[in-house]
Parts: structure tokens; C-alpha cells; sequence
């Protein structure tokens, strides 16, 4: 194994261990530090990787964003054809799988930033471009195949996005998992609704 190789292994295992130390601690409270504890290792190492916190925070944004894409690849992988790609995407979209795959304390802390540092905006705003792409590349495949009927895929996605996004905002506020499951199932349906399924 090359030199480079195992300096992005060591990088991602210090974003992971950033990730898993800020879930518990909060991501305000997590310091380098504490993430050294967490791998038993000294603090000096991590800084050989990452100068500050903020170059942390950066790289664990691109970690938040190569998650929410693995969704799209396992969409992919698992369709047997083209047909169920779109349904099969939306299913995973709005279920526990999608709001697993990153924990929202840390997710909105990250996002709390971008109302101070302009670069974590741009990071969030490349996650959320990204993300939206996708689908609207899948939403013009299925226009193609006639599968469905969307006059405007890039506006499409946009309003699929705005409902995910609102509805893994409110969710956080609702008290059973009854009560989430059941908002992510009404908003799966306007969802459906959206794209004409």
C-alpha cells in the first residue's frame, strides 16, 4: 500500500472519529483533543492532517455528502431495470435509511456555520446542488423512457428536495417514531404525487 493510500486511510479514520465524537459530545464541544483520545493517538498527529478545526469540519461535510450519495448508488445497483430506479430512490428518500445516514445534531451544527463562514456555505450549497443533479439526471431518464411526465426536471427536483428537507426538519420535533414514520409516509405520497407516480 502506497504512502497516499494510507494517508487517506488515516484522514478518514480522524473525519469518522471527528463524526462519532461530536455525536456525543456536540460538535461544538469536540475538540482535537478529544478526537486523539478517541483513537488513542496524539493530538499532533491529527494536526499533521488537519491544521485546524475548520479544515476538520470541512472534510467532514464532503464525509456527510459521499453518505447521502452511497443512496443513490445502492438505487442504482439494486434496480432491475430503469423502471424502479425512480420509485426505489424515493422509497429510500423519505424512510429512516436516508435520516440515518448522518445524525442531525451534528448535521445542523455544521449548518448552523454557514450563517458565519462563507466557505461552509459553499460546501452546503455543493451537497445540495449535487444531490439535486442526481435526481433531476434520473427524473430526465424517466421523461425519456415516458415513464413520467416532468415539463421541468431541474424545477422537480428542487421541490422534492424542499419536501425532504422540511420534512426531516419537522420530524425532529415529533415525539414517537409512530409520528415520524407517519409524516414520512404522507410526505412519500405527495412525493409521488409530484413526480405524477
Amino acid at each position: 500500500m502506497g504512502l497516499s493510500n494510507i494517508s487517506d486511510l488515516r484522514k478518514k479514520e480522524i473525519v469518522e472519529a471527528f463524526y462519532k465524537t461530536a455525536i456525543k459530545e456536540g460538535l461544538e464541544s469536540t475538540s482535537i483533543a478529544k478526537i486523539a483520545k478517541s483513537l488513542d493517538i496524539p493530538p499532533s498527529l491529527i494536526v499533521h492532517y488537519y491544521k485546524s478545526k475548520d479544515e476538520l469540519v470541512n472534510a467532514l461535510i464532503n464525509h456527510c455528502l459521499e453518505l447521502y450519495l452511497k443512496i443513490f448508488e445502492k438505487t442504482y445497483d439494486s434496480a432491475i431495470d430503469s423502471s424502479q430506479m425512480l420509485p426505489s430512490l424515493i422509497n429510500r428518500m423519505f424512510s429512516k435509511d436516508w435520516n440515518d445516514l448522518f445524525d442531525d445534531g451534528v448535521y445542523y451544527s455544521a449548518y448552523a456555520m454557514v450563517f458565519r463562514e462563507p466557505k461552509f456555505r459553499e460546501k452546503f450549497s455543493k451537497i445540495h446542488k449535487i444531490l439535486r443533479l442526481k435526481l433531476s439526471e434520473l427524473l430526465k431518464e424517466c421523461n425519456e423512457t415516458g415513464m413520467i411526465k416532468c415539463i421541468n426536471p431541474d424545477q422537480t427536483a428542487n421541490q422534492i428536495f424542499f419536501l425532504l428537507d422540511g420534512t426531516y426538519f419537522y420530524i425532529n420535533m415529533l415525539e414517537t417514531y409512530k409520528e415520524q414514520n407517519e409524516h414520512l409516509e404522507s410526505s412519500k405520497k405527495l412525493a409521488y404525487s409530484i413526480l405524477g407516480l
